[in-house]
C-alpha cells in the first residue's frame, strides 16, 4: 500500500470543499468500573489503528492545501455499554463539554500527539446516536410512503421524484430497503471486465478487481437493506446515521479496511448513497478509501448530486427492477 499515493489522489480532488471531515473507521467501546476500553480484545485491532494513522496523514497533508480538516472517530456502543442509555447520556455530555480524553483510544492518542493534532479537531460520535437518527428518517420516509400511497392512484412516480428511488420489502414485509438507477449503471464495469458475465451468480469479485472497479459487488446486488422488522438497523444506515450527525458544510472522507470485515466498502457506499438520497437536501461530496487484504487501495468519489440525479423515469425503472424483485422474492413498498 503506497499511503503517499493514497495522500496525492485525495488531495488533487479538487472538488472537495474546504471544510472536511476524515471518518477514520470505527472502533467498539466497552464500559466497566476500571474505565473503557475499546475493540474487541481490549484495544482496538491492527487495522482500525491503521485506518486511524492513515486519517491522520491524510489531515496533515490536507491542513497543507490550507483545507479546514477534522478527524472522525466513530465508537460502536450497542453490546458494551453497561449503564444503558443513562450511560451513553453522560458520554454524550462529557463530549460535548471537551471531556473526550477518555474515550480515545491510548494507540490513537499517540498518534493525535504524533501530529500534534488537537482534541478540538478531533469529533467523537456514537453509533446508537446515528442508529437513532437514521431510524427516524427512514420512518419518516415510510410515513410519507404510505401517505402518497392512499392519496396517489400514481404514487409509485411521486416517489420516484421526489427521491430517484423506489422503496422494497420482502413477502413478510420485515425488511426496508431501497434502490436507485446509479446501481444499475454499469457502462465502467462491463468494459472493465469485458461483458456483463461479473452479474451472474456463479461470478465471484475478487477484492484485487475492486481496485479498478469499487462499485462493482454493489452493482451485481443493487439493493440497500436499511432496516429489519424489530429495530434491527442494518450497517449502510448506520453509516447514513453517522452522516446524520454533520450538515452540507462539509465533506466528508471515509477511510475503512477489509481485514476486519471483508465487505465493509460496500456498506459504507450503501450508508453514503441512503443518505444522500433520504437525507433532506443532503449536498456534499464523499470519498471513500477501502484498503483490502492484498494492501490495494479502492478509491470513489460521490460528487454531491452523483446519486440523486435522475436519468430514467418511473415506469421504465420498475420495469427494468422486475428480474431483481423476483431473484430476491421482493416486491415494490
Amino acid at each position: 500500500m503506497d499511503i503517499d499515493s493514497i495522500v496525492h489522489t485525495i488531495t488533487s480532488q479538487k472538488n472537495l470543499r474546504e471544510n472536511i471531515v476524515i471518518d477514520c473507521g470505527h472502533t467498539t467501546l466497552f464500559s466497566s468500573h476500571d474505565g473503557y476500553s475499546f475493540g474487541i480484545k481490549g484495544e482496538p485491532s491492527p487495522t482500525e489503528t491503521l485506518t486511524f494513522k492513515l486519517g491522520v496523514k491524510l489531515y496533515d497533508a490536507l491542513k497543507h492545501h490550507n483545507k479546514n480538516v477534522s478527524i472522525n472517530l466513530y465508537l460502536s456502543d450497542l453490546i458494551g455499554i453497561k449503564g444503558g442509555n443513562d450511560e451513553r447520556r453522560k458520554i454524550t455530555q462529557d463530549i460535548q463539554h471537551n471531556k473526550k480524553i477518555a474515550y480515545i483510544p491510548a494507540a490513537y492518542k499517540n498518534i493525535l500527539a504524533a501530529s500534534e493534532i488537537p482534541l478540538d479537531k478531533v469529533a467523537i460520535h456514537l453509533q446508537s446516536k446515528g442508529n437513532d437518527l437514521f431510524r427516524k428518517i427512514m420512518r419518516r420516509t415510510r410515513s410519507g410512503l404510505e401517505l402518497l400511497k392512499s392519496t396517489h392512484p400514481n404514487y409509485i412516480d411521486e416517489v420516484f421524484k421526489k427521491t430517484n428511488s423506489l422503496f422494497l420489502t420482502t413477502e413478510d414485509q420485515g425488511m426496508f430497503s431501497l434502490t436507485t438507477p446509479y446501481l444499475f449503471d454499469t457502462q465502467d464495469e462491463d468494459a472493465y471486465f469485458g461483458g456483463s458475465w461479473w452479474k451472474s451468480n456463479e461470478s465471484q469479485i475478487k477484492q484485487s478487481d475492486l481496485e479498478n472497479c469499487p462499485m462493482a459487488r454493489l452493482k451485481k446486488n443493487p439493493v440497500i437493506n436499511l432496516y429489519e422488522t424489530g429495530g434491527r438497523v442494518l450497517c449502510p444506515a448506520t453509516y447514513g446515521g453517522l452522516l446524520c450527525q454533520y450538515d452540507n458544510s462539509v465533506d466528508h472522507i471515509a477511510i475503512y479496511a477489509r481485514a476486519d470485515d471483508e465487505f465493509v466498502g460496500e456498506k459504507v457506499y450503501r450508508g453514503v448513497i441512503s443518505a444522500s438520497l433520504l437525507i433532506e437536501n443532503f449536498s456534499r461530496n464523499c470519498a471513500q478509501i477501502i484498503i483490502n487484504n492484498e494492501e490495494l487501495v479502492e478509491h470513489s468519489f460521490f460528487e454531491k448530486d452523483t446519486i440523486a440525479r435522475p436519468d430514467t423515469d418511473s415506469a421504465k425503472f420498475t420495469k427494468q427492477i422486475q428480474d431483481l424483485l423476483n431473484r430476491n422474492n421482493m416486491e415494490l413498498i
